[in-house]
């Protein structure tokens, strides 16, 4: 079995992935073999010159658009990850934490996979309302009673590599249209998963546990991955932010 894994990271980002590779060396999927393919505009870094590392460069962007363009970076390396058997784009800033089995994660019934957002649990999360965007959700019969988190998704490769590139072209038809869809890609994940309920398998939200606050989630569930903390002055991640 072949994994591959994406990782976005430009600017400080790209400094996690120090902790990020050889957190997920040991205890994500041990028993597969692993390939990563990095979006960075430091693909020179040492840290990112290993056997199974792929870089690709990409100029650093401010947000959204770093997060918003997700799909189409991704998009950009599909003929790359179509020889592999599952796909996951994990964020730059969520670590392993504890072993992580292919089953645990990828259902054999299930084609994509996706992780509950610990903020939303049990309640409406914060779908896109515009139903001039092609993420809204209104006036639809779609089920939102399950809310993801942006940062640990993927699948099957074929349904991967599908949804990376309708997602691709629904950001573009949005941004042709003067149009970002509140929480970005997150939103156009959410509404997508909503489409297709019955074929993702969500993962627990200890696989994206803050490492501040939400101590009620570490008492419900084994804690995965951790989401790290970060000074909002040095990594900015909201809309006016650099």
């Amino acid at each position: 079995m072949k994994l591959g894994i994406v990782f976005i990271g430009t600017n400080k980002y790209a400094d996690f992935f120090k902790l990020y590779y050889p957190a997920c060396e040991k205890n994500l999927m041990p028993e597969v073999e692993k390939k990563y393919f990095v979006f960075t505009d430091r693909p020179e870094a040492d840290f990112f010159q290993k056997d199974r590392v792929t870089t690709l460069k990409i100029e650093h962007v401010g947000w959204p658009y770093i997060t918003l363009l997700r799909f189409k970076f991704i998009s950009q390396i599909v003929d790359k990850l179509d020889e592999m058997d599952y796909c996951l784009f994990i964020d730059a800033d969520l670590i392993p934490q504890s072993l992580i089995k292919l089953e645990d994660v990828f259902s054999n019934d299930k084609s994509l996979v996706g992780v509950m957002h610990p903020g939303f649990i049990g309640q409406i999360g914060p779908f896109e309302t515009n139903i001039n965007s092609t993420a809204g959700v209104l006036n639809e019969k779609l089920d939102l009673s399950i809310y993801c988190q942006g940062c640990l998704w993927g699948g099957k490769t074929k349904p991967f590599i599908k949804m990376v590139k309708e997602l691709t072209d629904r950001v573009d038809r949005d941004l042709e249209n003067n149009i970002i869809a509140a929480w970005h890609d997150e939103s156009h994940m959410n509404r997508y998963f909503a489409e297709r309920r019955e074929n993702v398998n969500v993962l627990h939200s200890g696989y994206a546990q803050p490492e501040v606050g939400y101590d009620h989630i570490k008492l419900q569930h084994e804690t995965k991955m951790i989401h790290l903390h970060k000074d909002m002055k040095d990594y900015p991640r909201f809309e006016g932010a650099g």
